[in-house]
């Protein structure tokens, strides 16, 4: 059967596909550790929110500092970003979870439903009591590279994020070495591109298997309707049809609870509705 192509639905702020294999380093691969500003970049386009990312340098970025507490203002327009495996579970009690478009299709949650619009952050940046908090912004301004040449990551970081100062917070660097909040953030990261490499496996799986379908989704708001087109979610004939030795193969990689997390988050729109409504009051 020919796969089909799917489209990122039209009501979408754009989203950050490329973040399934995880952006790449070119040019000079320095250390972590290393005293010297290196040339090394994110090739291409980098991925959503992040604008100005340099590899965290003990020399260049002396005097970096992290404003605590955490606020998600930089994120206050982004209605989808991409969500990882590891993540399903929880965060389907607030998301819808669908597919972006591309193959294999990157895993996205929505926080909105027009464009501009997220929900679950407030107007001082603090994030909505009681809702899960996507790792994609945990994250950020972070953000770890491969270097094929140098055949290991790099921690790179958003030099234009709104969160980083050098005019008082948390030091990323002290006495020319990372802090324990730089190697928080490292660690964090490297976390997150392993799960981010299950989820591309995950993915792979469901497109290999032809699982996905495309939807329209008609939302009814307060004032008139809204309709997010070419939609692409699992579909659950296809799923329950798959060959017992795929469905002990997604068991044995735990990939079976994204599954169903991914069919009960389709409740969440209706959530979505709701959170819109009482913007709208």
């Amino acid at each position: 059967m020919a796969k089909k192509k799917g489209k990122q639905p039209t009501s979408s702020a754009s989203t950050p596909l490329r973040a399934a294999a995880g952006p790449r380093a070119v040019g000079g691969t320095p250390s972590r550790a290393e005293a010297k500003p290196s040339p090394a970049t994110v090739q291409g386009q980098p991925p959503l929110l992040y604008k100005k990312p340099r590899p965290l340098h003990l020399q260049e970025h002396a005097g970096l500092c992290l404003k605590q507490p955490p606020n998600y203002g930089f994120a206050s327009g982004t209605i989808a970003v991409p969500v990882l495996v590891g993540e399903f579970l929880t965060a389907a009690q607030d998301y819808p979870i669908v597919f972006g478009p591309g193959n294999p299709a990157v895993p996205v949650i929505f926080m909105g439903l027009r464009q501009g619009e997220n929900y679950f952050i407030q107007p001082d940046g603090s994030w909505l009591p009681g809702t899960y908090i996507p790792a994609y912004l945990r994250r950020y301004p972070f953000l770890l590279v491969e270097s094929p040449a140098a055949r290991r990551r790099i921690l790179f970081v958003d030099e234009a994020a709104p969160m980083l100062s050098r005019d008082g917070g948390t030091p990323l660097i002290a006495d020319g070495k990372l802090t324990e909040t730089a190697n928080a953030a490292l660690k964090f990261s490297e976390a997150y591109a392993v799960d981010q490499e299950n989820t591309r496996q995950f993915a792979e799986a469901i497109a290999e298997h032809d699982l996905l379908e495309t939807r329209n989704i008609t939302l009814a708001l307060p004032k008139g309707k809204i309709t997010l087109q070419d939609v692409r979610v699992i579909s659950p004939c296809k799923f329950e049809e798959l060959p017992d030795s795929v469905y002990l193969e997604w068991r044995k990689k735990r990939w079976l609870f994204p599954a169903y997390s991914h069919f009960q988050s389709g409740l969440n729109w209706q959530r979505l509705v709701m959170r819109a409504a009482a913007r709208q009051a």
